[in-house]
């Protein structure tokens, strides 16, 4: 669940984590990741290529979910971890880790079925965080403080050659996403005092683009699934909601949410016709378009579409503990 960014996120995961018993890498099931008195809390949900496995933090541990069989994998012993990121061929997992006795993330890799031993990508000294594939499964994106401030930073992701930034600025770049066709990179930044959407072809042979200037803070893009729009979240109004725009930066943004307050992690669907979001801890949808009407999924957190379509996973609050719920998409969404 994204809800803080950087050195504070690092930080409370960690704590929380001090006080989370872990056990080794293995197979488990739902029983053994939180019952009886102990808080069960997952979060950070990403879908395989496939849809046919579902990779997330549980009590701080990473999980591979098989969507026929139920069967869970758990692929790291307990730690930091965040932001499992799959590679486009269903079979490797990178995400941003720390161990107890140093909170400075890095980025590893490690086979999905849990049969190797985890590779590390990056060993800067600075903090590394939110790893990100390639389409093509090349590179790996990922945010680096290593000049002092967040910026963007690209390397092989079999871990050869220079690590290469892009559209370096002194002001703060995160939040980065590639398009859909691995050409360009969407991402929010104040390099021009407030926080706005831009985006940079993906070799950095050319200056950012900036896609909205309006005096509000616009966070957190993501491409639609044919590359044409970006949704993104933004207080403008001093409404925090989910706004979509093109891509190329033409055209009036759309406000998806109208009518709600506290607006909070946005998912596309895999047809892009909707876009599922959170507000007052509820999971809703309403069509990308902004007509029609709010559809409500249930109380929970963080919702993610598979890339087939057919499902819609987010975290239920049920039973007095946050965990992965797995439903079809409703019919409303077809």
């Amino acid at each position: 669940m994204r809800l803080m960014t950087g050195s504070i996120l690092v930080f409370s995961l960690f704590i929380i984590a001090l006080f989370i018993s872990g056990c080794e890498e293995g197979s488990l099931n739902d029983s053994t990741t939180g019952n009886g008195n102990s808080l069960a809390f997952d979060y950070s949900l990403s879908w395989s290529p496939d849809s046919s496995m579902l990779a997330y933090i549980s009590n701080s541990i990473l999980i591979v979910k098989t969507i026929s069989t139920g069967k869970m994998k758990q692929l790291t012993g307990t730690g930091y971890y965040d932001d499992p990121s799959w590679s486009p061929d269903n079979t490797k997992i990178a995400y941003t880790a720390a161990s107890y006795y140093d909170i400075r993330p890095d980025i590893w890799i490690k086979n999905a079925d849990g049969s190797d031993i985890a590779k590390i990508l990056t060993s800067d000294p600075s903090a590394d965080y939110h790893p990100r594939w390639s389409p093509d499964g090349k590179l790996i994106l990922f945010h680096s403080y290593r000049k002092q401030t967040m910026d963007i930073w690209i390397k092989n992701s079999d871990a050869t050659g220079v690590e290469t930034q892009i559209a370096s600025n002194p002001e703060v770049d995160q939040n980065a996403e590639w398009s859909p066709d691995g050409t360009k990179i969407v991402f929010e930044s104040k390099r021009k005092g407030n926080s706005d959407i831009w985006i940079v072809d993906a070799k950095g042979a050319a200056s950012p683009v900036q896609i909205t200037s309006e005096e509000s803070a616009d966070t957190k893009p993501l491409w639609s699934p044919d590359g044409r729009k970006i949704a993104f979240h933004s207080d403008r109004f001093d409404i925090e909601g989910v706004w979509v725009k093109n891509s190329d930066g033409t055209g009036n943004a759309v406000h998806i949410t109208y009518g709600f307050a506290k607006v909070d992690s946005h998912s596309w669907s895999a047809d892009g016709k909707y876009i599922a979001f959170v507000s007052d801890n509820t999971v809703y949808a309403k069509k990308s378009d902004g007509t029609g009407d709010m559809i409500t999924i249930g109380k929970g957190l963080e919702p993610n579409f598979s890339p087939d379509g057919k499902k819609l996973a987010y975290i239920a609050y049920e039973d007095n503990q946050y965990k992965v719920k797995i439903i079809d998409v409703p019919n409303e969404l077809k």
